[in-house]
């Protein structure tokens, strides 16, 4: 009879503010949209009217969760943009801190997880570049071939953020007990309490806060 495989550690990065400094992905990236002309007039005061319409009507995270500016947009082009700006904007960002960390949990034989509330095109080049196994993001819904400006999945943040991770722990027999977390939001602190090593990096106050209450290490990329 063969025995089952024993759990394998993790090792979970955010990106925004853990990986890359001091801007998210996407606040690079909807400027260059503008520049580029993928984004124009129209499709901001769609974003822009949408918040009007439904500030106090829809929970927390408003502003990243709102993607109508990309109503009725070629998803194709979105991701031949998206790796022109991360080659431009983004890549000379990324902390060598956090790459050295990445670095060291794939030597472990560490399964390596992105972790993030930024668009998929994004976090898979990143997750390409740093030789990640998985990205985990917020997915655009694609509707007879063009963008609906909705998101195709919940946002992966907050509590949605450590349940997405529970779920790999099952599908890929993961160790949390013994796996790592990095992030640098007080939003993170769910996701830092499921696993044995957590890692405040570049943290917020409340952040700091909770790293000074359970004594979690903090980290500057």
């Amino acid at each position: 009879m063969k025995l089952p495989s024993p759990a394998k550690p993790a090792a979970f990065f955010d990106i925004d503010r853990t990986l890359i400094w001091p801007h998210s992905m996407e606040r690079l990236f909807i400027p260059f949209l503008i520049r580029r002309r993928y984004l124009r007039a129209g499709d901001l005061a769609r974003y822009l009217g949408f918040m009007a319409k439904n500030l106090g009507g829809l929970p927390g995270g408003l502003l990243h969760t709102n993607k109508s500016h990309f109503k009725h947009k070629d998803p194709l082009e979105l991701d031949r943009l998206a790796e022109e700006c991360f080659q431009m904007r983004i890549k000379p960002r990324v902390s060598q801190a956090g790459r050295r960390a990445v670095g060291e949990h794939r030597r472990a034989g560490h399964l390596v997880v992105l972790v993030t509330g930024s668009l998929t095109p994004l976090a898979e080049l990143m997750r390409r570049d740093l030789g990640a196994d998985l990205a985990v993001a917020a997915k655009l819904e694609v509707s007879g071939g063009i963008l609906s400006g909705a998101l195709a999945n919940l946002r992966p943040y907050g509590p949605e953020k450590a349940r997405l991770v529970r779920e790999l722990a099952q599908a890929h027999n993961l160790d949390l007990a013994n796996s790592y977390a990095y992030g640098d939001h007080h939003s993170d602190v769910d996701l830092l309490r499921l696993v044995g090593n957590p890692r405040a990096v570049n943290p917020n106050a409340g952040l700091r806060h909770a790293a000074h209450k359970n004594g979690w290490p903090i980290l500057f990329f």
